[in-house]
């Protein structure tokens, strides 16, 4: 399928919320990935169901791929050991109950501390409150449209998770496994791409929160390449050895009018190549600035 020629707008249903994604989906913004052919994706956000613009000529959803070592300290640090999550998992899942509660208590761990090492106080307590597991996407299918009155058919069958709220929805690992090898047969899974697929949806969560705390509305997350490259970014998806590219192929991307095509390798690599001139900090403060990311250039000192 051929890349998207226009950026989809995706209104939230909750009143004074409105926003632009691409086939991510971004919790409030939550992660699926896009593979290289971009096929855009259903996604949550806030407090309610999201459903990108031109859902109807997508073949699939991207569940968020991520190819990358798991950051930060040792599982079951203080920060994050006393959170209680509520669980909701299927009978054939409660036998690994403690490996997914592991799981996301690290990445939950792993997002603050990336924000923190920004300059952003993130307290992991604040993100989630609750965790819904299912065993293939089609439970998924029939849960949201008990729960939201959502069609089946706007879920894609390679849905794999998502923050609405909040509450974190994931399919099981097997689940994701079968997915991602299916749409990323180039990118091998690992023991840490599940964990991938948690921190993405989370760092949108946190980005989100950062943005409407200090200027009132997730727009100020920046537009839909930014985000969704922090995402990658903090997820350690998508890693390359690649140079950083320069102001001049940067610029090339998305110093236009029209938005960049969609990549989810290249706007992690767009974001870390933004992050090594200007810093992360100043990224996630300035990115909803009119003519981001050129103006940095002409006004950073």
């Amino acid at each position: 399928m051929g890349r998207p020629d226009s950026e989809p707008e995706v209104s939230a249903l909750q009143p004074g919320r409105k926003r632009k994604f691409l086939s991510y989906n971004r919790e409030s913004g939550s992660p699926f990935p896009l593979d290289e052919n971009q096929r855009e994706v259903t996604r949550f956000s806030g407090e309610r169901f999201f459903v990108l613009a031109r859902i109807a000529i997508l073949a699939s959803v991207l569940a968020m791929a991520c190819k990358t070592a798991n950051v930060g300290p040792p599982r079951g640090s203080p920060e994050t050991s006393a959170i209680r999550l509520n669980w909701q998992l299927p009978p054939a899942l409660e036998a690994n109950r403690a490996e997914y509660q592991r799981e996301v208590s690290q990445a939950l761990e792993d997002v603050a501390r990336f924000f923190r090492s920004s300059g952003f106080k993130v307290a992991p307590r604040e993100l989630i409150d609750s965790v819904v597991l299912f065993e293939k996407t089609s439970d998924a299918r029939g849960y949201f449209a008990k729960t939201f009155g959502t069609p089946p058919e706007a879920l894609p069958d390679t849905f794999a998770g998502t923050v609405d709220g909040r509450t974190l929805y994931l399919v099981s690992r097997e689940a994701y496994e079968g997915i991602w090898k299916q749409l990323y047969p180039e990118w091998p899974w690992t023991e840490s791409t599940y964990h991938g697929l948690i921190v993405h949806e989370l760092t949108h969560r946190a980005h989100e929160s950062i943005a409407i705390s200090r200027l009132g509305s997730a727009d100020a997350m920046g537009p839909p390449w930014f985000f969704e490259g922090l995402a990658v970014v903090c997820a350690r998806q998508f890693e390359e050895t690649r140079y950083l590219m320069t102001r001049e192929e940067i610029q090339s991307l998305v110093g236009g009018t029209a938005p960049p095509a969609v990549s989810y390798p290249l706007y992690g690599r767009l974001v870390r190549s933004l992050a090594g001139q200007f810093g992360m900090k100043v990224l996630i403060t300035r990115a909803s600035e009119p003519g981001f990311p050129g103006v940095l250039w002409t006004t950073h000192s």
